[in-house]
C-alpha cells in the first residue's frame, strides 16, 4: 500500500499502477487469474510520489493485463489500437497472434455476480431483466461469469456482450479499483471499439483522489454499453 521508488540513479519518466494478480480467489479451483497493468507518464521533474498516479485514465499512454489460463496471453494497448500475443513456452517468447483487435459492436452474452441481486439499483435490475426476457422475441442473452476480471472482460472482448460490476446498496461508491482495474480495462476496451462508463460519467474521465479509490464500470460492445447508460438515465431522474 506503500509508494515503491526506485533510486534516484535510475528514476524514468513513468508511472505504473497494477494489480499483480487478479482474481486470486480463484487460484485453488484453478479457475482463469491474471495481471492489470496502466502506464502514465509522469507529470513532473520532482521526486515521485502519491500524486504521479492520481490521474485520470485518458492520460494512459499504454495498458493492458496478461490472462493465465489454458494459454498465457499478454493483451496490450499503446493507444494505437489493441494486440495479443501469445506466450510460446517452447521459445520464452511472447508472439503477435491477433493484431488491431476488434469488439463486435453488440453481443449476446452478460457477466456480473449475480448473487449480489438483493443489493442491485433499479437500473441494473431493469437491464437485467432486459437481457433475460426480451420483449421483442429476440433470443436472451446468456450469462457468464468467472469471478476474475481479467477472464470476464477477456471473454467480453473476444465474444463480444457486456461485462458489469456496477455499484450497488452495499457498495455504493463500487468495488473495484479505479487505477489498476477499472482505467486498464476501460482503456484496452475503448481501443477496441468499445465503451466503458460507470453510468453517469465515462470511466476513463474520472479524476482520482487516492490510490486505492473504487469506481463502478460497465463495459464492452458499444450498443450494449449505449443500451444500459440508456436505462441509467431513465432511473436516475
Amino acid at each position: 500500500d506503500l509508494l515503491l521508488s526506485v533510486s534516484f540513479l535510475f528514476q524514468g519518466k513513468y508511472v505504473v499502477c497494477f494489480d499483480p494478480l487478479d482474481g486470486s480467489s480463484n487460484i485453488d479451483c484453478l479457475a482463469s487469474i491474471g495481471t492489470i497493468f496502466a502506464i502514465y507518464k509522469k507529470d513532473s521533474d520532482s521526486e515521485p510520489s502519491e500524486k504521479d498516479a492520481l490521474l485520470p485514465g485518458r492520460k494512459i499512454v499504454a495498458a493492458g493485463y496478461a490472462l493465465y489460463g489454458s494459454a498465457t496471453m499478454l493483451v496490450l494497448s499503446t493507444g494505437q489500437g489493441v494486440n495479443c500475443f501469445m506466450l510460446d513456452p517452447a521459445i520464452g517468447e511472447f508472439i503477435l497472434v491477433d493484431r488491431d483487435v476488434k469488439i463486435k459492436k453488440k453481443g449476446k452474452i452478460y457477466s456480473l455476480n449475480e448473487g449480489y441481486a438483493q443489493y442491485f439499483y433499479p437500473d441494473v435490475t431493469a437491464y437485467l431483466q432486459k437481457k433475460k426476457f426480451p420483449e421483442d422475441g429476440s433470443a436472451p442473452y446468456g450469462g457468464r461469469y468467472v469471478g476474475s476480471m481479467v477472464a470476464d472482460v477477456h471473454r467480453t472482448l473476444v465474444y463480444g456482450g457486456i461485462f458489469l460490476y456496477p455499484a450497488n446498496v452495499k457498495s455504493p461508491k463500487g468495488k473495484l479499483r479505479l487505477l489498476y482495474e477499472c482505467n486498464p480495462m476501460a482503456f484496452i476496451m475503448e481501443q477496441a471499439g468499445g465503451m466503458a462508463t460507470t453510468g453517469p460519467i465515462n470511466v476513463l474521465d474520472i479524476q482520482p483522489e487516492t490510490i486505492h479509490q473504487r469506481a463502478p464500470i460497465v463495459l464492452g460492445s458499444p450498443d450494449d454499453v449505449k443500451e444500459y447508460i440508456a436505462i441509467y438515465q431513465k432511473h436516475a431522474k
